[in-house]
């Protein structure tokens, strides 16, 4: 039996109803920020509303948050002469045809050579590959920095990872181990001297208590406003 579809909209959330020979009826939020709606043949219009009206504000989360992911500066294209963060700094991408997979970051340029050059996400994994490698280079560099800095306070964290992180910037565990996110290499230092500042706090509180922040604003004290700048990088 072929699917029959139907395009409605409930306030603010417009969205597709798929009719099929299922038994459940289910809501999907898509990363293009598209809702759909699966119901079975003879579902009225009626109950399909209002089971989209008791799910509106989980709908609107999510779609909201595919759309901020859609319209972040970090989100960018995998092709020659697309610009991509690194460092803070607007940097042209310039694919090669190689048959020795290579990446290179110079002041302006990131070079990046691959057999498969129109394979967008073969570009991609080649690139984040390229960042991974920075970070694990760089990070460890102002994190001795940082705990320089604030000598005083006698952090002592027991270890470092990084990986990548898509909603987060950085972790502290119970055990005293910072993570930070790979993401962050795209970013100048103020961003990550904040988050690893922000994490190296928690091994004091492990919590966002009054004390905590105490403690951030002693050692950080352009935090809010630092903060506020990072949230538009975030996916």
């Amino acid at each position: 039996m072929i699917n029959k579809q139907k395009i409605c909209r409930i306030e603010d959330i417009e969205f597709k109803i798929i009719y099929s020979g299922r038994r459940t009826i289910g809501i999907s939020v898509l990363p293009d920020s598209s809702v759909i709606v699966r119901v079975p043949y003879p579902t009225s219009i009626n109950t399909i509303t209002r089971i989209v009206k008791q799910k509106y504000s989980w709908v609107l989360k999510h779609r909201d948050n595919y759309r901020r992911s859609e319209n972040s500066p970090m989100n960018r294209a995998y092709t020659t002469g697309s610009t991509h963060l690194f460092h803070g700094k607007e940097s042209i991408l310039k694919i090669e045809k190689s048959g020795k997979s290579h990446i290179w970051f110079h002041d302006n340029t990131i070079e990046l050579g691959t057999a498969k050059t129109n394979d967008y996400e073969a570009v991609k994994r080649m690139l984040y590959k390229g960042y991974k490698r920075e970070a694990q280079l760089y990070f460890p560099v102002l994190l001795k920095k940082v705990l320089g800095e604030h000598e005083n306070q006698m952090f002592k964290p027991t270890g470092l990872i990084i990986r990548t992180m898509k909603r987060r910037w950085g972790s502290c565990s119970n055990k005293g181990v910072i993570t930070l996110s790979t993401e962050l290499i795209k970013l100048s230092d103020l961003y990550i001297e904040y988050v690893i500042t922000h994490e190296l706090c928690h091994l004091k509180h492990h919590n966002h208590g009054s004390q905590y922040y105490k403690l951030l604003s002693d050692v950080f004290p352009e935090w809010k406003s630092v903060r506020k700048e990072l949230r538009k990088y975030i996916q």
